[in-house]
């Protein structure tokens, strides 16, 4: 029974096909059920102490969520939505929750006539 109901709630499930050593070279792209995502690492701003400038950069893994069917690229920037998360193994798979909860919270429900807010 719980083999079943692990199966049933199963989306998007990256374990194995990913890493941060992959990530520290190359972004990462997939599609779920009508909606593609993107995972990099991209360097932001940390936010200065009042003494320090000019601020440090510091890494973060940045998802990014659009409806198919076009690539990232070509996709309007309006149609895109993501976040910033800790470069580490705990924000990859932060990461990987929030894809599966923006599926849920919009996705899934826009397929069955809904409308994503």
């Amino acid at each position: 029974m719980k083999n079943r109901d692990m199966r049933e709630k199963a989306m998007i499930d990256l374990h194995g096909q990913i890493s941060l050593a992959f990530l520290k070279k190359s972004r990462f792209t997939g599609s779920y059920q009508g909606m593609r995502y993107l995972l990099q690492k991209q360097e932001r701003e940390a936010e200065a102490a009042h003494d320090e400038e000019p601020a440090k950069l510091q890494a973060v893994l940045e998802a990014v969520i659009w409806p198919e069917p076009y690539s990232f690229e070509a996709t309007e920037p309006d149609k895109k939505h993501g976040r910033d998360f800790a470069f580490s193994g705990d924000g990859l798979w932060e990461a990987v929750d929030w894809l599966n909860q923006e599926y849920e919270a919009g996705y899934n429900r826009q397929r069955a006539g809904g409308v994503r807010q």
